[in-house]
């Protein structure tokens, strides 16, 4: 999805307050960043995530683009995170539009980040998944969300994960986008012969299957599953169907937040880019425990999980599908070489690039956190943003330390 660089929207940000630094932001004049308004036919509260209602949806880009008007149907979205009490939404408009300079659509959505009272922590996968090349990465961009005029606090705006040009661009006719996740909740989906994998469809659509793809789709993952689980592996010429490139990027991005999810698995994507590619790992999603989550004291960037293995092997842990399948790959020798060229090479060139990223979006939004606390609460975060922002730093800096040790261990 990578159309306008996540650096460059925080440019525009911090461009549209001025020189915004946690100095001065408790004085800024309010709002900071853009508004998004969805007024509901009847004033209705959006309560389902499967009916649609009917909705006029106006965005205020403070002053970098053309105001938006129009009309759209909005409903809620996601797993757990529609069972938080701050809930996110989708908004599909009547008519495609290019919002925020993004390639025009029907389909976006407003992700709550309810877990995470710092609000930081997606801007930090998907910053560093289209530094690394990454294909469809989405964009990232704050906003204040009101419906039927009530404040909800603040929202990342993204798109939906859709095949498309300009988002996940897949063959319309040969292109594959799977998603492991132990949800297990779609219409067509499938186990994995050897490691038990939650394998579901998300492209081909569910209306455009049949039997025939299925089981083609099917087939084909387990003869490549079958490679990595043979006792041949890694000399049976399983990169001839797996990309390698894409997986180390993949893995830098979940080990330097340390997304958890990929153990169960939930929320990872695979995709080929028509019938006869490599599979290649991405989209990234759903960061909601990453970053050393504590769920019992609801808070990330606890330190002491910096130095945590990320495929780790625990009672918890231990039999979980994306534990043993990822532990697997990440075990070939040549996987370990890249991943340790590739991660000394972001450490030198890119890394710093990545904390002035944070501490620049941490400022853009510093002022609509503290909002956005007064009517969620702060939910594990401290009630200065700049507090949070130079824990986040701490945590990261901790876990670049861990990986810096760990490629060498290889």
């Amino acid at each position: 999805m990578k159309k306008v660089s996540l650096a460059l929207l925080v440019v525009v940000l911090v461009t549209l307050i001025g020189c915004y630094d946690f100095e001065s932001y408790r004085n800024y004049p309010e709002p900071s960043i853009p508004q998004i308004r969805i007024e509901v036919e009847g004033e209705r509260p959006i309560t389902s995530k499967k009916d649609y209602e009917t909705a006029t949806v106006f965005i205020d880009y403070k002053g970098e683009y053309e105001n938006f008007t129009g009309e759209a149907s909005d409903r809620g979205r996601g797993n757990d995170s529609w069972r938080q009490p701050k809930k996110p939404y989708r908004i599909k408009l009547d008519e495609a539009a290019s919002l925020f300079n993004l390639p025009a659509y029907k389909n976006w959505i407003l992700l709550a980040e309810y877990r995470d009272g710092s609000m930081l922590y997606n801007s930090i996968p998907y910053y560093l998944a289209d530094k690394l090349g990454l294909p469809y990465t989405n964009s990232i961009i704050p906003v204040e969300l009101f419906i039927n005029d009530e404040y909800q606090g603040m929202y990342v705006f993204s798109e939906h994960k859709e095949v498309g040009e300009g988002r996940i661009d897949l063959d319309k006719k040969e292109g594959l986008l799977l998603e492991l996740d132990a949800y297990y909740d779609e219409e067509w989906q499938f186990k994995s012969d050897n490691y038990d994998l939650p394998v579901m469809i998300q492209f081909p659509k569910e209306k455009d299957m049949t039997e025939e793809k299925f089981n083609q789709i099917k087939t084909d993952f387990n003869i490549f599953e079958a490679l990595v689980y043979d006792d041949s592996f890694p000399n049976n010429n399983y990169l001839n169907l797996f990309d390698d490139e894409s997986f180390v990027n993949y893995m830098i991005v979940y080990e330097l937040t340390r997304n958890i999810e990929i153990n169960h698995p939930k929320s990872t994507y695979i995709n080929k880019v028509d019938g006869d590619g490599k599979y290649r790992m991405g989209i990234v999603w759903d960061f909601d425990w990453a970053f050393g989550f504590n769920p019992t004291k609801r808070s990330h960037y606890n330190l002491s999980q910096a130095n945590y293995p990320l495929l780790k092997h625990s009672n918890y842990l231990k039999s979980n599908p994306g534990t043993l399948f990822f532990e697997r790959i990440m075990r070939d020798p040549h996987i370990q070489a890249l991943f340790k060229q590739k991660w000394i090479s972001f450490r030198n060139n890119d890394y710093d690039d990545l904390i002035q990223y944070v501490k620049d979006y941490g400022a853009s939004i510093a002022k609509a956190v503290v909002r956005d606390h007064s009517i969620w609460g702060r939910r594990g975060a401290n009630k200065d943003p700049e507090v949070n922002l130079k824990k986040t730093l701490k945590w990261l800096d901790a876990r670049a330390a861990y990986l810096d040790q760990y490629v060498e261990s290889f």
